[in-house]
């Protein structure tokens, strides 16, 4: 649950005000649903974009992860300005970052400045940066959602017809995704700020090594959502020369986790889940004719 700025307790306010000054305006981000509490906040000393989390949540660990990342990500992500405990909250503060979410329709302009910056990344994050996080490989291991999704009679027609295809690919991910890149492992539209020629990429609360190609592979499903063709799709991915090199065996091990996951998304809470389904169906219908 997102909480507002009047939610917080006043001991929260006070570290904030002490750390930035009188706070004069608290503005909400239009995009992003974990975070108990995120806002860019601007006090009479600095502006910040602040995320908190109660010490008692179940996802306390995301925002204490992103905290730990964002040394190792200075300069694509946000960078940490500080971090303290107040009336039971974590409070995180890191420098507001300029810009607007990445819009990636069919001729959008950002795709090529987003094709430069996913390669850049991956250059930068190999070897990964030591960071005590778990591996791509090891969040997945074990995996069987085709098989769960497929119990609750919860497949479409189209993914019924391929479920021996889709779930063996699934057990097939953990070893593919297997790499030294510290990859984010949750690109979307928004968390990509384009200001200029600059993209940033920002929340790196799930960042975990992988190969360099996962999170341009984990991107282009989202491009087919946003109305590329499949084909189209695929030749943006190719740009980035760390996907161009990837085994195509081993990207449709990755996209049927992706489609798996979102699968049970819109299985779940329906909405914009359904549209992103149906379209990681397509990318990986593709992949399994390659």
């Amino acid at each position: 649950m997102r909480h507002q700025w009047t939610d917080l307790p006043p001991a929260v306010h006070g570290l904030i005000a002490e750390r930035c000054g009188a706070v004069t305006a608290v503005t909400a981000p239009d995009a992003g649903e974990i975070a108990e509490f995120a806002a860019t906040v601007d006090g009479t000393a600095d502006r910040v974009f602040v995320k908190a989390a109660r010490l008692d949540s179940p996802n306390l660990w995301m925002a204490r992860k992103e905290a730990q990342a964002a040394p190792v990500v200075r300069g694509i992500g946000a960078g940490l300005l500080w971090q303290a405990e107040a009336g039971g909250w974590l409070v995180i503060a890191f420098e507001h970052v300029p810009g607007r979410h990445a819009d990636l329709s069919p001729g959008s302009s950002d795709l090529p400045l987003i094709a430069g910056t996913l390669a850049a990344l991956a250059d930068r994050l190999t070897p990964a940066p030591p960071l005590r996080t778990p591996s791509l490989a090891q969040r997945w291991t074990g995996s069987a959602l085709w098989r769960e999704i497929a119990a609750g009679d919860g497949l479409t027609p189209w993914q019924a017809e391929r479920l021996d295809a889709l779930a063996s690919l699934e057990t097939r991910a953990p070893e593919a995704v297997t790499g030294d890149t510290l990859a984010h492992t949750d690109m979307t539209g928004p968390n990509i700020l384009v200001n200029g020629a600059r993209v940033r990429i920002i929340d790196w609360s799930w960042p975990a090594p992988a190969a360099a190609w996962v999170d341009t592979a984990s991107l282009a499903p989202r491009l087919v959502a946003a109305g590329h063709t499949v084909g189209r799709a695929r030749q943006w991915a190719m740009t980035v020369p760390h996907y161009a090199a990837a085994d195509p065996a081993e990207v449709a091990a990755l996209s049927s986790v992706i489609a798996a996951r979102w699968r049970l998304r819109a299985i779940q809470d329906g909405g914009p889940w359904t549209a992103l389904s149906a379209a990681a169906d397509r990318w990986v219908g593709d992949l399994l004719s390659i």
